[in-house]
């Protein structure tokens, strides 16, 4: 008799673990409803990086998308490195921009989505059309390093620049 409780415990006690398994692994997968929802607000952000609600989304969409598994974005670390690093009030803001458009990108062009350079440029173009968007609300919140890189854009040398930096 005792030997039947354990035998039942035991197949309880993996059927608990099995349905725990499965629903993790549920959760660290991106749904294509997410997926459209991360490129929507990745351009709201574009035009709206001080709204609250768009801010709001956009940080969800930003820990979800680190949580999932299966959307794996591909970053320039020195980019990546000098985002993170700048001495300025929204540079969280462009930081998580980069990351999210970087996945964008990759969600809107499948077909692009192993071209690292293709990915970064799609990336940057975005930072630098929210960081165009706070210059338009606030002129004083300029950035040395994105005044740079808009520089190299107008000039037409963005994609050489970031080819060369990102190698």
């Amino acid at each position: 008799m005792r030997n039947k409780y354990l035998t039942l415990g035991s197949i309880f006690v993996v059927g608990v673990l099995f349905i725990l398994t499965a629903t993790t692994a549920a959760q660290d997968t991106s749904t294509p409803e997410e997926r459209m929802q991360w490129v929507e607000v990745t351009h709201k952000l574009e035009s709206s990086p001080l709204d609250d609600s768009v801010n709001k989304q956009g940080e969800a969409a930003f820990k979800r998308l680190s949580d999932v598994h299966d959307v794996h974005v591909l970053l320039c670390p020195a980019l990546l490195s000098e985002f993170n690093g700048m001495k300025y009030a929204y540079s969280h803001t462009i930081t998580r921009q980069y990351m999210l458009a970087s996945a964008a990108f990759q969600i809107e062009n499948p077909e692009k989505a192993a071209d690292a350079k293709a990915t970064n440029l799609a990336a940057v173009e975005s930072v630098l059309k929210t960081y165009q968007a706070f210059l338009q609300q606030k002129p004083d919140a300029n950035a040395k390093t994105l005044d740079d890189l808009l520089k190299k854009q107008s000039q037409g040398k963005l994609n050489g620049s970031l080819q060369q930096q990102c190698h």
